[in-house]
């Protein structure tokens, strides 16, 4: 495979190199849309599905196909250098690390929800439990009739339908004051029963989907390394505004993760259907 472009066609009816079927689906599951089994090289239904989803916000006659230097396959890898083998765009100073800001600095105002008081509002998202590190979809159906799927702006989500709506509104104002920083955004998901990294017990908020862990130029922030990204410095500002809680004030620091906080989350359930 080129290092900038697909060797073949992958999708409906197409070649489905798993070379190429691979970095496609790394590619969908970077801007959010779901592939059942993830990536595993293998060009299913739910592959297609996904492909489809993601021509729909650009084609009006979406063909569930990724061809090599078409159309869907530039939009899919804007801004994945990583992800495509593409050499990096020249280095700018957003993915530089920087200290984590003091706790006093960050999250003015607001607290973060534990699990007893999701669990208290919500309930489990998981009826039968058996929560581990992979993400499982719902089967409360209160949770799931309460769900949302669709585009933020830069990236797509599958969440609680209040806090997409309330992310879309955070991404309008970042596309406005941090455009940089904006056209390089992705997610690592939103929606995703799972315990917390590193716990047994905890169940992380994605479970409920009311949290979202953010990509920038295509690069994850570590988790626990007591730095985070400066482009994730300049719109955590932003964030809290909205009332969303940002992961670095976590003990162990989170940057690239930002979820409803207390108060923001009662409006989400007080709107729920």
């Amino acid at each position: 495979m080129a290092a900038s472009d697909l060797s073949a066609p992958v999708g409906r009816g197409a070649a489905n190199h798993r070379p190429d079927v691979l970095v496609v689906q790394k590619l969908l599951l970077a801007r959010g849309y779901a592939i059942q089994g993830g990536a595993d090289g293998a060009c299913g239904d739910s592959t297609v599905g996904a492909i489809v989803d993601f021509q729909s916000d650009f084609l009006r006659k979406p063909d569930g196909v990724v061809d090599p230097g078409g159309t869907t396959w530039r939009a899919l890898s804007a801004g994945y250098p990583d992800l495509t083998g593409k050499p990096p765009p020249p280095s700018d100073n957003l993915l530089k690390l920087l200290p984590r800001p003091a706790s006093t600095a960050i999250n003015q105002g607001l607290t973060a929800v534990s699990n007893a008081y999701v669990l208290g509002k919500l309930g489990q998202p998981l009826l039968a439990g058996g929560y581990n590190t992979l993400c499982q979809e719902p089967t409360n159906p209160k949770l799931r009739n309460n769900l949302a799927r669709e585009s933020v702006g830069p990236f797509r989500v599958w969440g609680l339908a209040p806090a997409v709506q309330s992310l879309k509104a955070v991404m309008a104002d970042i596309a406005k004051q941090q455009p940089a920083v904006y056209a390089g955004l992705g997610t690592q998901g939103m929606m995703c029963c799972r315990l917390v990294r590193g716990s047994t017990t905890a169940i992380s908020n994605h479970s409920w989907g009311t949290a979202v862990d953010l990509t920038l130029n295509g690069v994850l922030d570590a988790r626990g390394d007591d730095k985070v990204f400066y482009g994730l410095t300049l719109i955590a500002p932003i964030f809290q505004r909205h009332g969303w809680f940002w992961g670095a004030g976590f003990r162990t620091e989170d940057g690239m993760h930002f979820e409803g906080s207390k108060a923001l989350f009662d409006t989400w359930v007080a709107a729920l259907k």
